[in-house]
Formats: structure tokens, sequence, C-alpha cells
């Protein structure tokens, strides 16, 4: 039988929350009893989560997300301290939590900068934003200024394009097409939902070359990425990639177009 915390530990977490008031000895046995009431609700909840999502576990595991695995963080710890001889496992929590800290900002600041730029996927380069706005002491007000979405400075080329003839590319649109494209094939939704992103996701990467190139490219280089981008809205490109798909699908014997057959594609070819 497990022992419960001690008054004077319960105390200290408390102290530690900001609880600036002393507590009496009577609230702490108090607190102790409460906290182990409310442990067996958790573990039950827990338990029923863990296993609904996974009948066969046969370990409690956190229901709502994944973590950071404990015993990596702790290893990685111990590997980099030189003044102390051990790691406690609240030092593993309280790593894991900076650690998912930071890796909450930074991506939902490169999310930001891609959003911006209207696309789905996070590139290399809206990482490096993000990395370079939030600096080595961590983001300046005036990079998390600059982070924030301002739909007043969207991007131009998208909205002229995407507003053309008041078209946008849809799943309906999409599956209407596949009857077409798809040699008669049937496309998961999965597929469609993938084929819709990585079209989007080519749009906003093409109009990020065009910007570079009307700063100081090449012109025939921008020419060029113009016919890509008139490409892509003449649907030549989702044409293609459909086509493509089909092909991938007849390879492995499947009658249907899985999301399998669309990921292995090179979007740029």
């Amino acid at each position: 039988m497990a022992k419960p915390w001690s008054t004077s530990h319960v105390a200290m977490v408390a102290a530690g929350l900001g609880i600036e008031h002393r507590i009496s000895g009577d609230v702490k046995e108090r607190l102790v009893k409460l906290l182990e009431e409310h442990l067996r609700t958790v573990t039950r909840e827990m338990e029923d989560n863990t296993l609904s999502s996974e009948p066969d576990r046969k370990t409690l595991d956190d229901p709502v997300r994944t973590r950071l695995g404990f015993s990596r963080t702790r290893g990685m710890l111990i590997d980099n301290i030189s003044r102390v001889d051990s790691v406690g496992a609240a030092a593993v929590v309280a790593a894991n939590e900076q650690l998912e800290t930071y890796l909450r900002t930074l991506l939902g600041s490169a999310s930001n900068i891609a959003a911006v730029e209207r696309m789905n996927t996070i590139k290399m380069r809206h990482l490096q934003q993000a990395l370079d706005a939030m600096g080595v002491d961590g983001p300046t007000p005036e990079a998390v200024d600059a982070l924030t979405i301002n739909e007043s400075e969207g991007d131009r080329i998208g909205d002229a394009l995407g507003n053309k003839g008041g078209s946008v590319l849809t799943p309906q649109s999409l599956r209407q097409m596949a009857r077409t494209f798809a040699n008669g094939k049937r496309v998961d939704e999965e597929a469609i939902e993938e084929l819709l992103l990585m079209f989007y996701d080519h749009v906003g990467e093409v109009q990020h070359e065009m910007k570079a190139g009307i700063l100081g490219g090449n012109p025939a280089d921008f020419i060029q990425k113009l016919d890509r981008l008139q490409s892509l809205f003449m649907l030549g490109w989702m044409r293609r990639m459909l086509q493509r798909a089909c092909e991938q699908a007849d390879a492995t014997g499947s009658r249907v177009v899985l999301v399998d057959h669309i990921v292995n594609i090179d979007p740029w070819e």
C-alpha cells in the first residue's frame, strides 16, 4: 500500500503554487485526504479513457495527449548535469513542462507565419523565422506582434487568384473531378483531404517564390512560376496528381486511391 504525501510536502507544493497564507495543521491533513480522494477519481477516469482508446494496453497512460518520454528526458538530464549527482522525478516533470511549453510557443509562431502565407504545412523557412523572432532569450514584444496574423495584410496574390471567378477548390468539387481524372477509380475521403492540403500548400509555395522573384530574382524564373501557377488554377496540376495516384494504386492492385498513394508523389515533378 503506497503512502500518501506528507502534510509538510503538500504545504510546500501549495507555496510553490503561489499560496502565501499560512496553512493550519488540520487543514494540511484535510488537504492530504482530499488529494487522495481526487486521485482515486482521476485514476478511474484515466484508466477508462486509456482502455477505451487502446483496449489491449497494460500501462496507464495520459489519455488526453502524448507527452515527452519521462525516461528519455531523465536520461538526457543526467547527461547534462555537472554539479549534482542524480535527477529526481520532480525535475524530470518540470523539464518536460518547460520543453513542451517551448515546443508549443515555437510551433505556434511557425504556424502563424505559415497561415499568413495561406499554407497548411509548416515549412523550414517558417520554423527559421519563428526561431529568429524568438531569439536566445525568448520572443520580444516586437516579435510577438510580428508573429500575429493580421488579416488586413493578407496575401494579395492569393486574394486575387483565390477569388478568381468566385471558385474555390472544395472536397465536393474535387470529388467530381476525380470521376473524370481518376480513370474510374474511387478516391478515398482521406486521400481527397490530403490532395486539398497539398494543392493549397503548393499554391502557397509558388506564391512565396513569385514574391521572392519580384523582389530581385531572375525574370525568366518569374515567368516560369507564373506558368506553374496558371497550371495550378487551370487544375492541370490536380489532373496529373490524380492520374499518378491511379498509377500508384494500379501498382499495388488497389481499386481505390488511398492516401498512401498520394503521399508518395512528389508534387513538384
